[in-house]
């Protein structure tokens, strides 16, 4: 008799040590060599048996239905089959004689034997992997749940296999916040930030670009801002995010768009920040006898703006008009943050204050959630009704906790520093604005400024982006006092950091 040995490693964790390949292989040759059984070839396969469709195992059946080989060692009938189809090939052709025998490690099989027990031993071999597959997924649910990720580490964090636990890569966690700033702005494509990110020294294992479906990948990931998605449902996870959901939502409030326009061959600093008073359309600029002008588009064909252009040093000093308007005296300043700081230091139950109001928002949450299942278990709403509304909440729930964990506990005099650098960002930006570079000045407009209209060469509207809006409505001789309280009526409302320019 010719016997074929075939040998499978599948990637699951039960095929390890006297299972592996290798290992399969040396015990049935020393078997051949025992029973001096004539071997003519050897099949190695690193593949799941769960599922019908592995080509060394088909290549194995044709050479046993030609005649080839006679018959099969193996190291146990689990490495032919896991599932019934498979198994159900090999029982009808031992049956039928295609195959003579089939000897393993621990047994021989012949045409003559029982059928039911070989049945019953493929049986058990599915119902393994059943049940290995349920408990993997029960495992990971329960993970999920204590708020750890289950799988390989996303970009930008790591893997601690000693505490067991996702942490931060340091040299790579940069360009995730990076990724998400460039795309937030609407000004770059997913290939854009791929090539911008090569060029400030982010490269894969083998030293090239992370490709543009890996930035998507990357933008579209909740886990960045503590958020862990499974099977359509959401978790707080432990791990330290990277980014705010604020700049997430910013980031995915942007759609892909395959061919965005043509980057302009010269950079004008303004651009993207103006529209017209009169019809709402965009202004652009241009460059005639050496110098840059800025006008309306016109886009709709019947606004009168079009004829009015504008200078830019011009428009340059009315940004930087607007910007003073925000600036403190700094030695004030100082004098508001100790008094802050004394005042703070007094209120001892502010921490606690904020826990509570934010525990008593989980637990409406909570009874809502309840609600919601007792509307779908009667009936009374349909599943896309539920899946829908319960997906909401829990991802509102699921921003509680993060909050809960993260910033309820911060301490208030790290508030109170933040909030004093709110006050010093327009000083240090009306020092900077009129003496920088066009990167930068678009940079510094953008990140104070909000719906600047033109009209008749003058400005016509403007507003400060979030915390600098506060700013504009304090009074000149206003303490840090008359800012915290935005902060304190909502815990959603915290003062955030300020943008940095540079």
């Amino acid at each position: 008799m010719k016997y074929i040995i075939y040998c499978r490693k599948s990637s699951e964790s039960e095929d390890r040590q006297v299972k592996s390949i290798e290992a399969q292989e040396r015990e049935m040759f020393l078997i051949a060599k025992r029973e001096n059984l004539h071997v003519v070839k050897i099949l190695k396969e690193s593949q799941s048996a769960k599922d019908v469709g592995r080509p060394i195992f088909n290549e194995m059946i044709k050479l046993l239905k030609e005649g080839k080989v006679d018959g099969i060692l193996t190291w146990k009938l689990d490495r032919l089959a896991r599932n019934f189809i498979d198994g159900g090939i090999v029982i009808d052709m031992l049956q039928k004689g295609s195959i003579k025998q089939i000897k393993t490690y621990e047994q021989t099989c012949s045409p003559s034997d029982n059928v039911l027990m070989l049945a019953v031993e493929f049986g058990m071999a599915n119902q393994y992997v059943r049940d290995l597959s349920t408990n993997v997924k029960r495992g990971n649910r329960e993970k999920l749940e204590r708020g750890e990720w289950p799988n390989h580490a996303p970009f930008g964090y790591l893997n601690d296999k000693v505490n067991k636990k996702i942490i931060v890569d340091l040299n790579r966690a940069k360009y995730v916040k990076r990724a998400f700033d460039l795309y937030s702005t609407k000004r770059y494509s997913y290939k854009e930030v791929s090539n911008i990110l090569f060029t400030e020294g982010l490269k894969s294992c083998n030293g090239k670009k992370i490709y543009k479906g890996k930035i998507h990948k990357i933008i579209s990931n909740k886990f960045y801002y503590g958020i862990m998605e499974r099977d359509n449902k959401l978790y707080s996870g432990k791990h330290p995010p990277l980014i705010s959901k604020e700049l997430y939502d910013k980031a995915n409030s942007t759609p892909f768009i395959k061919s965005r326009p043509r980057r302009q061959k010269h950079f004008f600093p303004l651009t993207g920040l103006f529209t017209c008073e009169v019809c709402g359309c965009a202004i652009t600029a241009e460059i005639q006898k050496g110098y840059r002008y800025y006008h309306c588009t016109d886009g709709k064909g019947s606004c009168d703006q079009k004829k009015y252009f504008i200078r830019e040093e011009k428009l340059n000093d009315f940004v930087s008009d607007y910007i003073k308007k925000i600036q403190f005296d700094e030695e004030l300043v100082e004098i508001m943050y100790l008094s802050a700081k004394e005042k703070i230091g007094e209120n001892t139950n502010y921490q606690q204050h904020m826990k509570e109001n934010v525990e008593k928002q989980l637990q409406t949450l909570e009874n809502k959630i309840s609600k919601l299942l007792d509307l779908y278990l009667s009936e009374q709403i349909s599943k896309e009704v539920y899946d829908k509304k319960n997906k909401e909440m829990l991802l509102e729930k699921s921003s509680l906790k993060i909050q809960l964990k993260s910033n309820v506990h911060e301490d208030p005099l790290i508030i109170i520093e933040r909030t004093k650098e709110i006050f010093l960002t327009p000083n240090k930006a009306v020092k900077e604005y009129l003496h920088a570079n066009d990167e930068r000045k678009h940079r510094i407009a953008n990140n104070l400024l909000s719906n600047l209209t033109l009209k008749d060469r003058k400005m016509a509207q403007v507003k400060y982006k979030s915390p600098y809006d506060v700013l504009a409505r304090t009074p000149i001789n206003a303490s840090f006092s008359t800012m915290l309280p935005d902060r304190d009526s909502n815990p959603d409302n915290r003062l955030q950091k300020p943008v940095s320019y540079h």
